[in-house]
This record gives structure tokens, C-alpha cells and sequence, in this order.
């Protein structure tokens, strides 16, 4: 029994404790609450017994034996109407509990109006949370290469009816073409880049555009916050930022930076090149900032 896996029971009782302060708000909602306690009791079992990695596939049977493949559960954020997300398994639920529970990403700081680039959207975890505290007034412009992920990101955007979101199927880099995309086991470390110790079942080909562009095709010209999670390709992602960087000198900025040893360090003296105050926030997932 690992320190992680006590810190996550914790952070899970931490949602429990929601649902139950807000049991009367929630149970208005059009999806049950029961399916998370039952996959909250039955995960944890063989997660002790096969580990993390063997655990991915048991937690996938089990949500497809009670939810018909999705576990269907609501956001920790209060609103006029419950919002949901739809996880397939338990890459998706740490996900869900580490940005929506634990605010690994800050989300707490979008204001209304905001306008939110989102790169590394995974299942759009980020995404749903930005979105509603950014109201109809702001934009999230959403993006996601790996196909399978993007189709959930679309389907948790319908089951609440978002329409504040631009969801893109595209990767970014610092080039405008198509290169190698190399898919991963778990559903959260897909990346352009074929990462030593990662478990690849799959390359292949995507398109590839540069931020500075894509948001000129969109003609958006204001950002308010830019958050990257890209498996490593972040530094080449803020490389083909440039002019947008440049453009929002008052841009907050969270990128994760723990994929490789100089990988902060790095992201930070490009930012300082560009006149941004950047720092380091160290931990089990490192992060670079600008507030």
C-alpha cells in the first residue's frame, strides 16, 4: 500500500464528502449518483492486487459492466445545472481527481468572460471545469490529437450542452505539417515524442499546427490563460506560440513540466526571453507559472 494510493483514498473521500454536503442539489441531476460508490468500493481491491498498470483494464470492465462504458459522475463545481463528466476508466478518473478535486491546474482562478486555450485536453476534464466558470461571456478553445480521447472530450461537451467550447483534433508543435504520433496504454501520456519507459501500442500520422496559427485561422487574438499538458512536446508548443505570447503580455500561463529532468527549467528561460515572470512549482508533478 503506497503513499499515493493512501493520498488518493483521501482526495476520493474528499468527493464523497461533496456529494453528500450537495446530495439535494446533485440528485436533481439527470444521472444517477450511485454508479461512483459502486466503482469507488470495487477499484481499490484490484488496484492492491495487480498494480496500476493491470488495473487500467479491470477498471474498464468494471465501468462497462455497471455504466455501460462510461461512469458518468458530477464536477465538483456548483452551477444552475449539475455538470458531468464521462470516464471510461482509471487513467480518467485520476485525471478527474487531480485536476477537478485537487485543482492541479488552478482552474479556480478563470473569472468570467475569460478567454482559455486548453492544449493536452485529454478527455476534457480541464476543459468542463474552465468552461463553466468562464460562463457564456468567455471561450475555451480545446485541443486534443489522439482520436479516441477527443471523441470522449466531444461527448462529455453534449451531455452538458457547452457551447462556449472550440474543441480541435490537431497536435501542436512549432512547425505546420504532419508527423509521428505515438499512442500509449494509458490514455493521459500520448505524445509526439516516443518517451523512454512509456507503453506505445500505436504510431501514427496527425496534423500538426502551430498555436500562432491555429488561432489566427480562428481569429482570436485575446487569451487570458493558456494551460499546457503535452507530454513533453511543451516547449516546442510555446516555441510556435510566440505571437501569441507576445500579443498577451497579461496571459496567465500553467504548463506541466515534469516529463523530462531540464524540461522546467528549460520552459522557464523561454518564457523570461519573452518577458514573462514564470516560476517553478515543485512537486510529484511539477508545474511552470505565470500568475
Amino acid at each position: 500500500m503506497s503513499v499515493a494510493w493512501l493520498k488518493n483514498r483521501f482526495t476520493d473521500l474528499k468527493y464523497t464528502g461533496w456529494i453528500i454536503k450537495n446530495w439535494n442539489y446533485l440528485r436533481k441531476g439527470k444521472y444517477p449518483l450511485h454508479p461512483f460508490f459502486f466503482y469507488w468500493f470495487l477499484y481499490p481491491i484490484p488496484r492492491l492486487v495487480f498494480g496500476r498498470e493491470k488495473a487500467i483494464d479491470v477498471s474498464r470492465k468494471i465501468i462497462k459492466c455497471f455504466m455501460n462504458g462510461n461512469l458518468i459522475i458530477p464536477l465538483p463545481i456548483k452551477s444552475l445545472e449539475v455538470c458531468y463528466i464521462a470516464l471510461r476508466d482509471s487513467v480518467d478518473f485520476d485525471a478527474f481527481r487531480e485536476i477537478c478535486i485537487e485543482d492541479h491546474y488552478n482552474s479556480s482562478q478563470i473569472k468570467k468572460g475569460m478567454t482559455v486555450v486548453d492544449i493536452g485536453a485529454h478527455i476534457g476534464t480541464f476543459t468542463l471545469s474552465v468552461a463553466k466558470k468562464a460562463g457564456k461571456q468567455g471561450k475555451v478553445i480545446t485541443i486534443e490529437p489522439e482520436l479516441n480521447n477527443f471523441t470522449q472530450l466531444t461527448r462529455n461537451l453534449e451531455i452538458n450542452k457547452i457551447k462556449n467550447v472550440i474543441p480541435v483534433n490537431l497536435a501542436l508543435s512549432d512547425f505546420n505539417g504532419k508527423g509521428d504520433f505515438f499512442v500509449s496504454k494509458g490514455s493521459g501520456c500520448h505524445s509526439l515524442l516516443p518517451r523512454e519507459g512509456e507503453n506505445i501500442i500505436n504510431k501514427i500520422q496527425v496534423k500538426i499546427k502551430t498555436l500562432d496559427t491555429l488561432l489566427e485561422e480562428s481569429n482570436i487574438t485575446r487569451i487570458d490563460l493558456l494551460k499546457i499538458d503535452a507530454e513533453e512536446a511543451e516547449l516546442k508548443i510555446l516555441k510556435g506560440a510566440e505571437k501569441t505570447l507576445l500579443k498577451n503580455p497579461q496571459m496567465k500561463i500553467v504548463i506541466a513540466a515534469y516529463h523530462s529532468p531540464n524540461e522546467a527549467q528549460e520552459v522557464v528561460e523561454y518564457l523570461k526571453k519573452l518577458n514573462f515572470k514564470p516560476k517553478i512549482i515543485l512537486g510529484n508533478f511539477t508545474l511552470v507559472i505565470v500568475e
